[in-house]
């Protein structure tokens, strides 16, 4: 049986982001402005660069790439929690689109930056989620217990 928690929503925060933005930066100041401990968010807009990676889980580490072009972000889904020193995780998966509908998807890196707008929702949860190293992957996991 899998780990989980439950929780009630507490809050719901809405802001748009600006041209030039980082999304990840800006998320993350969003989320220390409100001191967030846990919630989801989603987000949709345009970028003029996209910075997404995958996991590699054979050298446990992140790979990025980045595409630099005009893109409509298709989706973006993730959720907020904090590391037990209280740093601020923003965990994201974003899907962007080009002109000719190509699609490019990955987690949400720093170095993806506004280009027209990017809309947020975030649903705060009135309980904290909070992250701990798991030693087999190397990764920052929710702990739900």
């Amino acid at each position: 049986m899998p780990d989980s928690l439950e929780t009630r929503r507490r809050r719901t925060i809405v802001a748009r982001l600006y041209p030039g933005e980082d999304i990840l930066q800006s998320l993350q100041r969003l989320v220390t402005q409100y001191d967030i401990r846990g919630g989801q968010l989603s987000l949709i807009g345009a970028v003029s660069q996209a910075t997404l990676g995958y996991f590699d889980r054979e050298r446990s580490q992140y790979h990025t790439f980045s595409l630099k072009e005009d893109l409509e972000v298709v989706s973006c889904v993730g959720n907020i929690s904090r590391l037990e020193d209280d740093t601020v995780v923003v965990h994201a998966h974003m899907v962007t689109a080009d002109r000719d509908g190509r699609c490019y998807g990955g987690h949400v890196m720093e170095g993806c930056t506004v280009s027209a707008t990017i809309e947020v929702v975030i649903t705060e949860f009135d309980r904290p989620l909070m992250r701990e190293r798991d030693e087999v992957t190397g990764l920052n996991l929710l702990k739900l217990q």
